[in-house]
């Protein structure tokens, strides 16, 4: 692994991320304007950039190993880490209301905005199409579970599992997005390029909101957390290396092994603090988590890559 791919992504984050907390800082934006921009990226950006990453796909690999790839993220997403989640929630002793946002947080790792550079350059075109159906499955599961999990640390009527709420725009252009990879439907390259776009300020943006957040809070807070840093030990170093395990056993493609492995040792997705921003979960502990679990990524992604070659 290229570690400066890695360093180069860090600093382009938390620059934005900088530059987020100095805006709100200077009161140039306020809490209304960053729930309404959490808002506007989840529902407009973010889809957008779900529809881009398939409609920027060059090449069709093989049936077999495209639904491997399906299988394979739908087991990961849906139910291995959630379930993991859950028991490292009951081991850190949680709150009740922070239950649902530290499985989310076990979860969904940041595959878009870090995973795709990193992959990009370790494995070329081949690697990112694997890394755009492994973003398919994590838009759909984001969208649907990890809305329900961010939801129901409110308690009461709040956390009952509401389709209405889950048939977001990200779900269902998710969804499209699917049915456009398999039918191979082309866009005019007018749309293609308006929706690319939109879909490409969905990352700074996050990284603009979560500065926003982390300003309204004391600083030493950030880092007082004692449960985030054996947590962030458990997900980004232990977890990715126990997955290697069997992952190597049942994937063959040895690109599609090195893809899955890299996305799932990615820091806390941004999503965390949208949809906390958002759905009034706990925006301070998400940003907090983002923060810290993508600082300390400059040094478990090297050491993950490192380990797995003696395995």
């Amino acid at each position: 692994m290229d570690i400066n791919i890695i360093v180069s992504q860090m600093t382009i984050l938390f620059l934005i991320l900088a530059l987020g907390y100095f805006i709100f800082k200077i009161k140039l934006v306020d809490d209304n304007f960053t729930k309404k921009f959490s808002a506007l990226v989840i529902k407009v950006t973010m889809p957008a950039m779900v529809l881009s990453s398939v409609l920027d796909l060059t090449e069709r690999q093989s049936l077999r190993d495209v639904l491997t790839s399906f299988g394979i993220a739908v087991a990961l997403f849906a139910i291995v880490m959630p379930i993991v989640g859950f028991f490292l929630a009951k081991l850190f002793r949680v709150k009740r209301n922070s239950t649902g946002l530290y499985i989310f947080m076990a979860t969904f790792s940041n595959v878009g905005f870090m995973g795709f550079p990193v992959i990009s350059a370790l494995a070329g075109e081949v690697g990112l199409f694997y890394a755009a159906i492994n973003n398919l499955v994590f838009n759909i599961t984001v969208f649907t579970l990890g809305v329900w999990l961010v939801n129901r640390d409110k308690g009461g009527e709040n956390s009952a599992f509401d389709i209405k709420l889950l048939l977001s725009p990200g779900v269902i252009v998710s969804l499209l997005a699917i049915v456009v990879y398999f039918m191979n439907i082309k866009f005019p390259a007018l749309l293609c390029d308006t929706i690319r776009s939109v879909g490409s300020i969905t990352s700074p943006s996050a990284m603009l909101i979560i500065g926003c957040t982390l300003a309204k809070m004391d600083i030493k807070t950030v880092f007082s957390d004692w449960r985030l840093y054996p947590w962030i030990l458990i997900k980004q170093i232990v977890i990715p290396i126990l997955l290697w395990i069997p992952l190597a056993m049942i994937i063959k493609n040895e690109i599609l092994l090195t893809v899955t492995f890299i996305l799932f040792s990615m820091p806390v997705a941004n999503n965390a603090v949208l949809f906390a921003n958002t759905y009034d979960g706990d925006a301070e502990l998400a940003a907090r988590s983002v923060f810290l679990t993508t600082l300390f990524s400059l040094l478990t992604v090297p050491i993950c890559v490192w380990a797995i070659q003696f395995i």
